[in-house]
This record gives C-alpha cells, sequence and structure tokens, in this order.
C-alpha cells in the first residue's frame, strides 16, 4: 500500500474489548516505520464490521476468530461473497487447528492467540504491503 493517503484504515472486529485493545497496543501508531499511521475502525458486532467495511476504504483487516454469535471467520467469508477486492485480512486463532478455516475464509494471514505484540505488527504491516 502506498503512503499517499494520510492514514491507512483497519478494521478491528471483535466482540471483547480487551481484544481490541491489545491488538491496537501491539501495532502503536504505525505498523511499520515509513509508514502512514494507523486509523483504526472497531466493530464489536458482524453487522457493525460488514456495515463499517461498506462505508469505509479499508486497507487491511483484523478480525477475531473466536468471537461469539458469528466469528471473525465467518464474516470475513461474508465480505467475500458480498463484495469484490475485500482488503487483505488476518484471523486471530485460539486452536492452530483452525488455520485451515481461517484461509479458507480468506485470510492472508493467521495468528494464535495468546497474541504477541511483534507477530500482529508485523503481520499488520505485511498485509499493508500488499
Amino acid at each position: 500500500m502506498s503512503d499517499e493517503r494520510a492514514q491507512l484504515k483497519v478494521l478491528l472486529y471483535s466482540d471483547d474489548v480487551e481484544t481490541r485493545r491489545a491488538v491496537m497496543d501491539a501495532v502503536g501508531v504505525r505498523a511499520a516505520a515509513g509508514m502512514a499511521p494507523v486509523e483504526w475502525v472497531e466493530a464489536a458486532t458482524a453487522e457493525g464490521a460488514v456495515t463499517k467495511f461498506a462505508e469505509n476504504q479499508i486497507d487491511a483487516l483484523i478480525l477475531d476468530g473466536e468471537t461469539q454469535k458469528e466469528g471473525g471467520m465467518a464474516v470475513l467469508r461474508r465480505l467475500h461473497v458480498e463484495h469484490d477486492n475485500v482488503a487483505p485480512a488476518m484471523v486471530l486463532i485460539a486452536r492452530p487447528q483452525d488455520e485451515w478455516l481461517a484461509r479458507f475464509a480468506g485470510s492472508s494471514k493467521v495468528i494464535t492467540t495468546p497474541l504477541d505484540p511483534i507477530e500482529v505488527r508485523q503481520a499488520l504491516a505485511e498485509l499493508l504491503q500488499k
């Protein structure tokens, strides 16, 4: 992603405020040196995530696969079905066995919890460079 825009918008979907906070704290202001600052677009519900995706020019997605009712993988799959040109995505999972499902849903990166801040930041930087 080029640095032409003042900020890079990242949609962060999780029903857990602590998970959202951990991701934002891991990334900080920028995903990598030389990149534009990250503007977080937070969503706590599946409908909120879909709506915010449609209303914003999203550069990357981070979705919590452990979100209740409709997990991040289901939301990502829905976005791929309903929209063209879905931004690159990262899914957070609790069980390594679920990586195949996250990839099937369209995830470019899969991070297993507990979150490693360095891994999260590096993965987002790679997504934003696509």
